[in-house]
């Protein structure tokens, strides 16, 4: 059979498909590490540029096969829009799409809210009747395309769940209500399954081929009944699920993102409401939510399938690799993999950043170095890392898109914690004392839980974290050993002078049409008449910009590594 399914690389969100051949235990056996056999969304396998056209993709994230045509369905994320391949085509390395859903036309990628549009759609599948089922994700609904595959481009959708209507997106905890559905399966009983991420629940809709708009679920896992959405650490309750998967047996598997786990539900058919679940994989128990690189573990995942052998597939995204587990419903809890792909054995997973969810402070990213024996007295120098504007929200992937965590994962070298903390959506991380006072807390909080040199904390940030480095820093003297703001300005009124003994490091590059290169050199000058003495670097041939080069360049760690407070 082939498998197809998305696969990161280091350079996150910049991300291909993957078509991995994988022939049943009957025929040959797996290997770890088998290589893939196609591609699309690049022209070949060293590629990983991002695009809207007919033969590009910005952050793909599910995948599908019509049973009927053998035709292909891709949820283009980034671009809002599912796309189609032809039976034949989709065999071609960097082939063109046929169709497009979502959009009118190939070259646009707006969102929207109408039978016609998306927004941020995160998987899709198609049932045994060539119905496509679209998980949007933002507009809190699932769609179902009839005969999808016969569909012209920009075609609207026949059914939502989840919203009374096309034109409504008023997330809720109920019957008929969800909130932030990704994981989408058609079983051979003609029931849809959901995975409801931020309600911590599965849903189950029966009879899914006469479903009508804003019908209502007839049965929920990981809550007690169809009004709760607390989340939690047990065989009952879920975290954030994100993948759904029935198999041949009437096992039930749904993976959570922040449990980093698998759970399966035995004979789900006769469970009721809230049933606990049986099994677990990527953890020892149903109260361990560890994230672990090894054979038996697994970081944040993002999907499970399976096969008609029984075998399980587990999406493991902050490992970067697929498990694969032999005969899985039989296996003890906290079971071994089998086989892995992308990853040539299992011990060579690269670090990776942890996905922290703090609601006393800020939710962020973690990156630490695995060997503490190579620093004094096993502390590592902080970085504390401020996204720009585009980043805010409440869904961390959207933080490792840019700046400096976007090159953490894989740096099995890098001689700093980091943490990446998401501003909501709401505000900025200027000019709000709230937002400053959880950020100075975070930093407390990080002192406590891991092993943190206080004399070499570091402040950097871009664009709109530019502005909240300057800020922080104004506010907190004497809590950061240097700063390093990236395409920045302040607000008038702000007293400069009171950093100006702050080892300063700023970037620009010479043509930002967002913040204009005076503003930043207004600081710069500032610093200086001050009596500091700031370091500044202009790259002459940069628009806004400028922290891809910086973060990607050594000297600048170098350069932190040198300051201290004592």
């Amino acid at each position: 059979m082939k498998l197809f399914y998305q696969l990161k690389t280091k350079m996150c969100f910049l991300i291909y498909f993957v078509l991995f051949t994988i022939i049943t235990a009957a025929q040959s056996p797996l290997i770890n590490n088998m290589p893939a056999s196609g591609v699309i969304g690049q022209s070949d396998f060293t590629s990983g540029t991002s695009g809207t056209t007919s033969n590009k993709l910005y952050a793909p994230s599910g995948v599908a096969v019509d049973p009927l045509t053998g035709k292909l369905f891709v949820a283009d994320r980034y671009n809002n829009r599912v796309l189609r391949w032809g039976s034949e085509d989709k065999m071609m390395n960097g082939s063109s799409a046929e169709v497009v859903f979502g959009q009118l036309d190939f070259n646009t990628s707006t969102s929207g809210l109408s039978a016609s549009k998306f927004n941020d759609p995160l998987r899709v599948f198609v049932d045994s009747s060539g119905n496509l089922w679209v998980s949007d994700y933002l507009n809190n609904r699932i769609l179902k395309f009839e005969n999808a595959s016969s569909k012209p481009t920009g075609s609207s959708a026949d059914v939502v769940l989840g919203q009374p209507g096309f034109t409504v997106n008023t997330p809720g905890t109920s019957i008929n209500k969800m909130k932030g559905p990704v994981g989408i399966f058609v079983d051979g009983n003609d029931r849809l399954w959901v995975t409801d991420r931020l309600n911590h629940r599965v849903l189950r809709f029966d009879n899914a081929s006469t479903l009508t708009n804003g019908a209502n679920a007839d049965f929920v896992l990981g809550q007690p009944d169809f009004n709760t959405g607390t989340s939690g650490l047990s065989s009952t309750k879920m975290n954030r699920p994100m993948g759904v998967y029935l198999d041949k047996e009437d096992n039930l598997w749904v993976c959570e993102d922040d449990n980093k786990r698998a759970i399966r539900f035995d004979s789900v058919s006769s469970k009721v409401n809230g049933a606990s679940a049986d099994g677990v994989l990527g953890q020892p128990d149903f109260t361990t939510n560890l994230i672990n690189y090894s054979r038996n573990g697994v970081g944040n995942l993002r999907g499970v399938y399976g096969d008609e052998a029984g075998r399980i597939y587990l999406v493991d995204e902050s490992n970067h690799r697929v498990l694969i587990f032999n005969h899985a419903s039989s296996q003890p809890n906290g079971a071994y993999a089998d086989y892995v792909l992308g990853q040539p054995d299992f011990g060579s997973d690269p670090i990776v950043q942890q996905e922290i969810y703090d609601s006393s402070t800020l939710n962020y990213l973690l990156f630490t170095p695995r060997d503490s024996s190579a620093v004094e007295d096993g502390k590592f120098p902080l970085i504390i890392s401020l996204h720009g504007i585009g980043e805010r929200g409440e869904e961390l992937w959207r933080v490792k898109g840019d700046g400096l965590p976007k090159i953490l994962d894989g740096k099995n070298d890098f001689p700093f914690i980091v943490i990446s903390p998401q501003c909501p959506l709401s505000t900025e991380w200027y000019y709000n004392d709230g937002i400053q006072l959880k950020l100075n807390k975070l930093i407390d909080s990080a002192i406590v839980r891991y092993p943190v040199d206080t004399n070499r904390i570091y402040l950097t940030g871009f664009s709109m974290g530019g502005i909240g480095t300057l800020d922080m820093a104004i506010r907190y003297p004497d809590r950061f050993a240097a700063i390093m703001p990236i395409a920045f300005r302040i607000e008038d009124g702000w007293d400069l002078c009171i950093i100006k003994d702050i080892p300063f490091w700023g970037f620009h590059g010479q043509h930002d049409p967002i913040i204009p290169l005076y503003k930043a050199q207004s600081v710069v000058t500032t610093l200086i008449n001050c009596g500091g003495n700031p370091l500044f670097t202009i790259y002459s041939d940069l628009f806004h910009d400028a922290w891809t080069r910086t973060y990607g360049n050594p000297a600048v760690y170098n350069w932190l590594l040198t300051k201290s407070l004592n």
